[in-house]
């Protein structure tokens, strides 16, 4: 795309920014901590609960695949190549804006991201730039008990580095002043990080056969996260600010192996950054929440698509005299294919029921219903379709006197 065509799509984007629809969903999130931050999904926290009466924000997700058939966009090219990620990443959010009548804003920041490659390629993994794939990790690891793990990195030298800072510079070259582009920022957990250099299977096995040797490596992806944000506090300019823990894989271990060799790392996290904003995971960690719920200062907890179950997972937020440690809102996100795409409106209706009577079984007043995963299915426009009508079918089901 020429440069003037991404101009045309950011002056566009600006307009939509200062739109009284625009206006009316950001005024329903908090502003302490960006809900743009690491990927370039929104992770709002409501500023405001339903004590108020009113219902609580609606937002809706895709997964990239689906603008490779609605927009005609190259996954391939969309994180290797700046011009073309800046002029996708405006036509899927101006889309979504306009599409759905969900509660999620717009703003003027543009987040970097490289997916869930971006922590262990930095700590040299190789990574795959595959047709019609996000980036993938090769999949031979490269530790192993006898690597010799520093305890010192230096970023300015960093392979991986010198990729992402000219992509980050052109875009931001690109955006202009009236944009803030966000530098990619380390947001998975130290667990995700180690799977990703060592290999799933080969971690597994130290944690039970070499224990000592899983937490050296633990310890050196969580000081590297440190160390990452100080550079990166040094490099953009902005202060470190409360972290992220994306902890996708966590369901693969017992709770009891993550509040033994986990946990303790996240808290440190916690620690440092001041606070988690969001600790999220697409496995079902129902059986873990009692255990994450001991990690402090989290602000946004995700209770996510594979935990079909959100009351049940809600349960284990419940302890005795309250819980100072309770996260201060949820965000419940939906399996997209199960509960919209395959189906029906009454299904999906009765599905919106549950979910709302568990926070209100549990007294969780803050909390945001999402769509999350939806990929091509129906053949993209009909997706979309349905996605557009579940907005309204939650709405509709708030707006029941009795769930």
């Amino acid at each position: 795309m020429h440069v003037s065509e991404i101009n045309r799509r950011l002056d566009e984007y600006g307009t939509l920014c200062d739109s009284a629809e625009n206006g009316r969903r950001l005024a329903l999130w908090e502003t302490a901590d960006r809900g743009l931050r690491a990927e370039t999904q929104w992770h709002g926290t409501p500023n405001y609960t339903t004590d108020s009466g009113k219902p609580m924000p609606v937002t809706a997700e895709c997964l990239e695949k689906m603008w490779e058939a609605v927009l005609g966009m190259d996954l391939r090219r969309f994180y290797t190549e700046p011009d073309y990620f800046l002029e996708f990443f405006l036509k899927y959010k101006i889309l979504k804006f306009r599409r759905f009548a969900d509660d999620t804003p717009l703003t003027r920041e543009i987040p970097v991201c490289f997916g869930v490659t971006h922590e262990a390629g930095i700590l040299g993994q190789a990574v795959q730039h595959l047709p019609g794939m996000e980036p993938q990790l090769a999949k031979q690891p490269i530790v192993d008990e006898n690597t010799d793990l520093p305890r010192a990195i230096d970023f300015s030298e960093n392979p991986y580095l010198q990729m992402a800072i000219p992509f980050y510079e052109r875009v931001n070259t690109l955006a202009g002043r009236e944009f803030q582009v966000i530098f990619p920022q380390w947001y998975r957990g130290p667990q995700g990080v180690a799977l990703y250099i060592r290999g799933f299977e080969n971690f597994s096995i130290d944690m039970y056969e070499n224990p000592a040797f899983a937490h050296r490596l633990l310890r050196y992806v969580t000081d590297a996260a440190k160390q990452y944000a100080r550079w990166r506090a040094h490099f953009t300019g902005e202060p470190i600010a409360r972290c992220d823990l994306f902890n996708d894989d966590i369901p693969l271990m017992s709770p009891t192996s993550y509040t033994q060799f986990f946990l303790p790392y996240e808290q440190e996290l916690s620690d440092f950054f001041g606070g988690v904003y969001y600790w999220h995971s697409c496995g079902d960690i129902t059986a873990h929440v009692p255990a994450v719920r001991r990690l402090p200062s989290v602000n946004l907890l995700d209770f996510g698509v594979s935990m079909d179950d959100k009351a049940k997972g809600l349960a284990g937020l419940t302890t005795p005299g309250g819980d100072p440690n309770k996260p201060r809102a949820i965000e419940f996100r939906v399996m997209a294919q199960r509960h919209i795409q395959e189906a029906s409106e009454e299904e999906q209706r009765a599905y919106i029921r549950t979910i709302l009577r568990g926070c209100r079984a549990h007294d969780v007043v803050r909390y945001v219903v999402r769509s999350s995963g939806m990929s091509l299915l129906l053949g993209g426009e009909p997706d979309l379709a349905r996605l557009a009508r579940w907005v309204d079918i939650v709405r509709e089901v708030q707006a029941e006197k009795d769930w």
